[in-house]
């Protein structure tokens, strides 16, 4: 029984309870120490401990590439088609430059 009060008043007694720290931030990672080995990932030294693994390089796909040149785009530009863009605030539409009838017409007559 004198052991039980021992040990309820260990409890009780701020004094003798365990302090509690504060959480510390994360620490950041180390970018580049000059004693440090640098690698590609997936590697054996990637795993070393003084290693530190190079990120992956840009694939480049949001970047702009020319357009080449297409013969639709020749003979748009040239005038051969009798079609045209409508630019509308809801899109972009055909616009026949002729009536649909001669146009079916003028392919057959050749």
């Amino acid at each position: 029984m004198v052991a039980e009060k021992d040990t309820l008043n260990l409890n009780k007694s701020p004094e003798k309870m365990m302090k509690r720290t504060k959480l510390q931030p994360q620490q950041s990672l180390p970018v580049h120490q000059p004693h440090s080995l640098v690698s590609d990932g997936f590697t054996v030294k990637a795993m070393m401990k003084n290693s530190v693994v190079r990120g992956p390089p840009t694939a480049g796909a949001f970047k702009e590439r020319p357009t080449k040149p297409t013969a639709f785009r020749k003979f748009y530009e040239r005038g051969d088609f009798p079609i045209a863009l409508e630019h509308d605030s809801k899109g972009n539409k055909i616009a026949w430059k002729v009536s649909q009838g001669t146009a079916v017409t003028a392919t057959n007559g050749r």
